[in-house]
């Protein structure tokens, strides 16, 4: 039996509670993936082991959530088994560890309060407006072109408004809950001037619609006549700001690059993956060989769900679409504003996801850390209820 002042309380919570924030610093501090690696061997996957074990598993195997990320994981070993990839074993073991030892041996409380989802934020929005704006002063980029490349090991610019935007669903319940409504404002309008401006990029503007749309949602839902309002001043609000940008360069090349070939690549990898087979896919190293129009070569789907399907076949994406149901009923159970965070990240990796079980990468922020946050949120109501 676990209690909260034995497991909540303990150095061990404190210790991995800073393991996790210093390995995620680490994508916009450290400049290459081998120091991000290094933190998450040395500093949370082995550390992490010795302690589950020493816990007996800390409490996590009490909840359906727990045993439906154990039922994902072990599938894998089957397409491993299949590719005869020693390293593909070594990567369902990193994904597991890292989601265990965030869900049972992290501080849930550390994760919500408000110093940490405010500085969370406002750490990502100063890493890309630092980079941007020493890349607009070098000459590197012209103000008003797209900044393709940003430094550190979040480079990928897209991902990077991917985490920004998903950051800011998670503070702005916070902000609206302390009536801090200029910090969210300013927050609002330097990530839209970020993904639209700055990166350009049009993922993370149909993540900002779906957030909106949620919130739109919810405000008429709370507060009908406050929500129209603020929904009609802010659609005003839009509407004058496309008044002034709408013949702008930077806004005409949101749309002259049309849908980025996404349609052409969906028809491309989900037909690669009907010839290799539906129910084991086409394998964990496979690389097609067919091109976009004009011979561009395919680096990946571009979409997490194909690449689950195309690599390791539909059971595991059957399967992650269940834990990741799961995790948002759970969520939405607790009223965990991870929920909110977890659910823009799968509308945007629609468009720009790839292989999630691997060596550390741009997805653990983006999935594997806000579910596992979700998983720890459920261990800990469990303690509570056993108590």
């Amino acid at each position: 039996m676990f209690s909260v002042s034995s497991v909540d309380s303990r150095k061990s919570t404190r210790y991995f509670s800073a393991a996790v924030v210093a390995f995620f610093l680490s994508f916009v501090v450290m400049a290459s993936s081998k120091w991000t690696n290094n933190i998450f061997y040395a500093f949370i996957a082995l550390p992490g082991l010795v302690f589950l074990l020493k816990e007996r598993g800390a409490g996590l195997f009490k909840d359906s959530l727990s045993w439906a990320w154990v039922a994902f994981l072990l599938w894998f070993l089957v397409p491993a088994a299949i590719a005869g990839d020693g390293q593909f074993y070594k990567h369902i073991a990193y994904v597991g560890l890292f989601v265990f030892v965030v869900g049972g041996l992290t501080d849930p409380q550390f994760f919500r309060s408000p110093s940490f989802v405010r500085l969370q934020f406002w750490i990502i929005c100063l890493y890309i407006f630092a980079a941007s704006i020493y890349a607009y002063a070098s000459g590197q980029y012209e103000v008003g072109a797209r900044v393709a490349l940003l430094p550190a090991r979040m480079q990928n610019v897209i991902y990077a408004c991917i985490w920004l935007l998903c950051t800011l669903s998670l503070a702005l319940p916070l902000w609206l809950r302390e009536r801090r409504w200029g910090e969210g404002f300013c927050a609002i309008v330097l990530t839209l001037v970020a993904i639209a401006f700055v990166l350009q990029t049009r993922t993370a503007l149909v993540g900002a619609a779906f957030l909106a749309g949620l919130w739109c949602v919810y405000g008429i839902w709370r507060h009908p006549k406050a929500g129209v309002v603020s929904l009609l001043i802010s659609v005003a609000l839009l509407a004058a700001v496309f008044g002034l940008v709408h013949n702008e360069r930077w806004f005409l090349s949101l749309f002259a690059r049309g849908d980025s070939y996404r349609i052409e690549l969906f028809q491309i990898m989900t037909g690669e993956w009907r010839n290799c087979g539906w129910l084991l896919g086409c394998g964990v190293d496979f690389q097609t060989t067919k091109t976009l129009t004009g011979g561009m070569p395919i680096q990946h789907p571009h979409n997490i769900f194909v690449a689950m399907g195309l690599y390791t076949g539909a059971v595991s994406l059957v399967l992650f679409v269940l834990v990741m149901a799961l995790t948002l009923l759970q969520a939405m159970r607790l009223r965990d504003a991870w929920g909110v965070y977890l659910a823009c990240a799968l509308v945007m990796l629609n468009f720009d996801g790839s292989k999630l079980v691997g060596n550390p990468d741009e997805l653990w922020p983006l999935v594997l850390l806000p579910a596992a946050m979700i998983l720890g949120n459920v261990v800990r109501q469990a303690r509570y209820r056993s108590l």
